[in-house]
């Protein structure tokens, strides 16, 4: 079944990261002003046990300087620079900045840290409205232990190509009482969709900055798209911003 264009999720990948340094808070900012549902990112642990909004493990590719988000403490990850003097913000002051304005997709990128997201999205009454994501399946299942309300969305390489392996990734999701299934746009089509929909499953096709692959998987109905590029989704899906 293809889903009216209205109801199509347009997922802001680390933000509004085609006009501002990913995962920052002015990425962030701007996603809310182009009116994305929601708004991707990933999550750390720092040193001293605050989480984080980073993609990868180290600052170096972000900030230019070398270190170890494990190994470092929020006050020195704070003097950083993350582009454009903003600096690398932690999950609670985006929920923060969030709150009323914009949904979140959580995605887990370092061990340690579950029990510590649940009291926070607890505290922050965010368990009906967000999803929590990561490639590791054992993580989610730990998740879904420690809080059966919460959302999860079970990621899925880019080099999982082969359909059956992909419909048998999305019976565990759904024996698991995950949310929702996070495919790869190159992996995306209507078979698998369709599967995934027939189990209760959303689907959410991730990274898709391409005007032609957009249309497609708008046609094929899936039900988020997750995008650099939240202007040409908006465009795509009819929205006037």
């Amino acid at each position: 079944m293809t889903l009216e264009k209205k109801d199509i999720l347009i997922i802001g990948h680390k933000g509004a990261s085609a006009i501002a340094p990913e995962n920052t808070l002015k990425a962030f900012k701007k996603a809310i002003e182009l009116k994305a549902d929601m708004v991707e990112f990933d999550i750390h642990k720092t040193k001293d046990g605050e989480i984080v909004i980073i993609h990868d493990l180290d600052t170096l590719s972000i900030t230019g300087v070398q270190g170890l988000i494990k190994e470092m403490t929020l006050e020195e990850i704070k003097k950083l620079d993350a582009g454009e003097n903003e600096k690398i913000p932690t999950l609670l002051e985006l929920i923060k900045l969030a709150k009323e304005k914009v949904s979140l997709q959580i995605e887990i990128k370092s061990s340690g840290l579950l029990e510590k997201l649940i009291k926070l999205m607890k505290e922050e009454n965010l368990l009906n409205t967000s999803i929590v994501s990561s490639f590791a399946f054992g993580e989610l299942v730990k998740l879904k232990n420690l809080e059966p309300k919460i959302k999860l969305g079970l990621l899925l390489s880019a080099d999982l190509v082969r359909v059956r392996l992909i419909k048998r990734n999305i019976l565990k999701a759904v024996d698991k009482k995950f949310y929702a299934i996070h495919l790869h746009y190159s992996v995306a089509d209507k078979e698998i969709v369709d599967f995934a929909h027939d189990n209760n499953l959303k689907v959410n096709v991730w990274t898709v900055n391409d005007k032609d692959v957009m249309e497609r998987l708008i046609e094929i109905g899936v039900d988020g798209i997750i995008t650099d590029d939240i202007s040409m989704a908006n465009e795509l899906l009819g929205r006037i911003i």
